[in-house]
């Protein structure tokens, strides 16, 4: 079975050297989203098996993505690795 990881963070070539090593190193089927709104949206739809957050994002960043995720029953047992 492949895991499924969500990938949230606003640059865009951390973003594909992240999903390009998880893809092609582990064989793990890679989300994204570019912001942590988007993130919280995808993570309720999609349900991944473990988020990749960035820390230092504009508007909403990775404490308060984190802290949104954990209030959500869907979302809130998903682990989540910072950046």
């Amino acid at each position: 079975m492949t895991k499924r990881i969500l990938l949230i963070d606003d640059e865009d070539d951390i973003r594909e050297v992240a999903q390009m090593s998880l893809e092609f190193i582990l064989n793990w089927q890679v989300i994204t989203a570019q912001s942590g709104q988007e993130g919280i949206l995808k993570a309720s739809q999609e349900l991944p098996d473990a988020i990749l957050l960035d820390v230092m994002m504009p508007e909403l960043d990775g404490l308060m993505t984190f802290q949104k995720l954990q209030i959500n029953p869907k979302t809130k047992h998903i682990p989540v690795i910072l950046l």
